[in-house]
């Protein structure tokens, strides 16, 4: 089972529409008089002896957590080493790190993975809250959730 990224119904079966350039897995009733690029569904397909047709829900993505470059030179600076000393340890340039611990440049996915090993420290996470207030208990939140947030009034 899928859920529509726009209304964040469950279906089986999903169609990727282009909205504005962007590709989005939605379900039959919000794919009506979109383009419809791809249809995603339970159902595998076999074409020429392989496999076609059936994909898995993507994951939710982490993000980078804020005030990340805090976070680095405080364990850094807790381990007592130099801001040369991990760039050695980690194989990466003591310059980048400058950068990333003043936050003048995100870390890469690599090297974000090499300074939460070396350091011992988290520095993504999924997000968990989104402006106006928390996630959905019914669910990851949809665009729909987003586009069409209801304001409780004189309740």
């Amino acid at each position: 089972m899928y859920d529509c990224e726009i209304c964040g119904k469950n279906t089986e079966t999903l169609y990727v529409i282009d909205v504005e350039g962007a590709q989005l897995s939605v379900c039959a009733g919000c794919s009506r008089g979109k383009n419809v690029i791809d249809e995603i569904g339970t159902q595998e397909k076999v074409r020429g002896g392989r496999v076609v047709g059936k994909r898995q829900p993507v994951e939710e993505e982490e993000e980078l957590v804020e005030g990340y470059g805090l976070r680095i030179r405080k364990a850094r600076e807790s381990m007592g080493i130099d801001i040369k000393v991990l760039g050695e340890m980690i194989n990466e340039k003591h310059s980048t790190l400058l950068r990333v611990e003043e936050e003048r440049m995100p870390p890469n996915m690599d090297l974000t993975a090499k300074l939460e090993k070396a350091l011992g420290i988290k520095l993504n996470e999924k997000p968990e809250q989104v402006e106006g207030g928390k996630v959905p208990s019914s669910g990851p939140i949809t665009l729909g959730d987003a586009a069409f947030k209801k304001e409780k009034k004189g309740e």
